[in-house]
């Protein structure tokens, strides 16, 4: 019964600690999201453009004393891990100041590990083999839950690509048929006239 009540809060921990969202940044502007994280937290923020433009964004991450931690321009996904210096709100923004027509669709985690280290909960000798597992167990969740996620992105921007694609043939197809029965129309035209001129003549 303990076990059960130990990987339960463990798994519970885990869950509660990550965070997917995706969000639509307006052409020529920035969205931001606030997290509140603890002091001594390791936070690792992985995002991806799903849609939009040249599938581009500015991201920064920002701590509660307005200190930058973290800025690119025009990445297309990345992966950044930090440990925080301080407790308060942090700031994950993303820009889509280069575009001006076009928003974008960000997807991002944001994954947070506790302050403190299983040595630190725990020493190793108090740990049974079992419980052990389970913290290896919880760290190889993450590590497929993060992949999951990841692979869940790419495969939107691959249906998205495709669809896209499949339009433009769509469209392209219906422009040449038009283009065929408007010059075939204008063929007839034509030849009708030729031979109407060579009657009266």
């Amino acid at each position: 019964m303990k076990l059960l009540v130990f990987i339960f809060i463990l798994l519970s921990f885990f869950v509660s600690n990550i965070n997917s969202i995706t969000i639509t940044v307006p052409a020529n502007g920035k969205e931001c999201v606030f997290e509140k994280i603890d002091k001594r937290t390791s936070v690792t923020l992985l995002y991806q453009v799903v849609s939009g433009g040249g599938m581009d964004i500015n991201p920064e991450i920002s701590e509660p004393d307005g200190r930058i931690v973290y800025r690119r321009d025009r990445e297309q996904e990345g992966k950044f891990t930090f440990l925080s210096r301080s407790e308060g709100m942090f700031k994950f923004c993303f820009g889509n100041e280069m575009s001006h027509i076009t928003s974008k669709q960000v997807n991002f985690n944001i994954q947070l590990s506790g302050g403190q280290s299983n040595s630190e909960i725990a020493k190793k000798e108090h740990l049974t083999p079992l419980e052990n597992g389970v913290l290896e167990l919880q760290e190889q969740l993450r590590s497929i839950l993060s992949e999951q996620r990841y692979l869940k992105v790419r495969e939107h921007i691959h249906r998205n690509t495709t669809e896209s694609t499949n339009s433009r043939v769509l469209w392209w197809n219906f422009l040449q048929t038009f283009l065929l029965i408007a010059i075939s129309a204008t063929q007839i035209f034509y030849v009708r006239r030729i031979f109407e001129r060579r009657r009266r003549i």
